[in-house]
């Protein structure tokens, strides 16, 4: 799992594998050779789904963002739902089974539609999972710091030019399941829809702004649009933004254990940033649930000479803004590197 901030915590797993070894997926431990905001090859860098909270049975829309050196790439994707739920003996982030499980159908490009299992609540939820045949009762999953459940599930991408093997990446889609284990009046506050717990929605990217070396300050422009890309100087110092609304960071009911009553919660936010050349600050940064900021600013040293990677001399950036309840938003851009 992308490690978040000292104090957050995220839920939607982006995982990757290279290849049949997939032991790395399972505990999604981060790469200790380049900083994981440089892109050197293929990457599967999020999994979205709209919406980013449903009910069991309900049905979502499943996107990738996927890339490399030369900028976001369009690639089939084999989707597979989990149906196995951890097991109490395997410390791993997803179960093994999930891993080796054979692709639900043939992949697709784009955007994709799929159901969460009428049984997410008790395969992955607070309801009591089946027990498999000759073996002891499972119990039910605890939920997160956000009282949240997850289903994983399971994107890969095969055969892709240029990958050293296929990758393969997991989403923990947040699944709304009814209060359990909580005194009935609680549990009926809780799952009352005017007053109670509202499903999570995915975050909004408002916008992305540099501010260069001469203190000139300007919102980039999206990768795809028809304005070209700015231009920077080898070596310099650049300060970017990424800024969002205040419905971003949302406000939640979550059951405390420790005090036994429901409370209101507030999301932090966290950025992870990535680019083909130069160098980041910081690979992520973000917000914490008590902090009122509408944005949060990294820093990107451009590299020494104009890059002979992707296309040339335009480097491709990419910004993933992810809420704590496991909802996402991505923005692409390019800067244009001169000597």
């Amino acid at each position: 799992m992308t490690a978040g901030e000292s104090g957050l915590r995220f839920t939607m797993c982006v995982a990757l594998v290279a290849g049949a070894g997939a032991a790395s997926v399972l505990g999604c431990k981060p790469d200790l050779g380049a900083p994981p905001s440089l892109i050197l090859g293929a990457q599967l860098l999020d999994i979205q789904a709209t919406p980013a909270e449903a009910k069991p049975g309900a049905e979502i829309m499943l996107d990738t963002l996927l890339v490399d050196p030369t900028g976001t790439l369009a690639a089939p994707v084999t989707w597979t739902t989990c149906r196995t739920p951890k097991p109490p003996a395997e410390s791993n982030a997803i179960s093994r089974a999930c891993v080796d499980q054979p692709d639900d159908g043939p992949a697709a490009l784009g955007r994709v539609r799929a159901s969460l299992p009428l049984d997410a609540c008790s395969l992955f939820g607070p309801l009591t999972p089946p027990a498999p045949p000759g073996q002891p009762a499972v119990r039910p999953r605890d939920p997160d710091p956000t009282g949240g459940f997850y289903q994983p599930i399971r994107a890969a991408v095969r055969g892709l030019p240029g990958a050293a093997g296929d990758l393969v990446g997991f989403a923990l889609v947040r699944v709304s399941c009814l209060l359990a284990n909580a005194p009935t009046e609680i549990a009926r506050a809780f799952n009352d829809p005017d007053t109670g717990y509202h499903a999570n929605a995915a975050p909004i990217l408002a916008s992305v702004t540099m501010t260069d070396a001469a203190g000139l300050t300007a919102e980039l422009p999206r990768a795809g649009d028809a304005a070209p890309a700015p231009v920077v100087h080898a070596g310099e110092a650049i300060s970017f933004r990424v800024s969002w609304p205040a419905e971003a960071a949302e406000t939640f009911r979550v059951f405390d254990l420790a005090t036994y009553a429901l409370i209101e919660a507030h999301e932090s936010l966290r950025v992870s940033w990535f680019t083909t050349a130069g160098t980041f600050d910081h690979d992520r940064t973000g917000r914490a649930s008590d902090e009122t900021e509408l944005f949060s600013d990294n820093t990107w040293n451009a590299p020494a000479d104009a890059p002979t990677v992707g296309d040339g001399k335009v480097i491709h950036f990419w910004v993933v803004l992810r809420d704590s309840r496991g909802g996402s938003a991505s923005a692409a851009f390019d800067l244009d590197v001169a000597p």
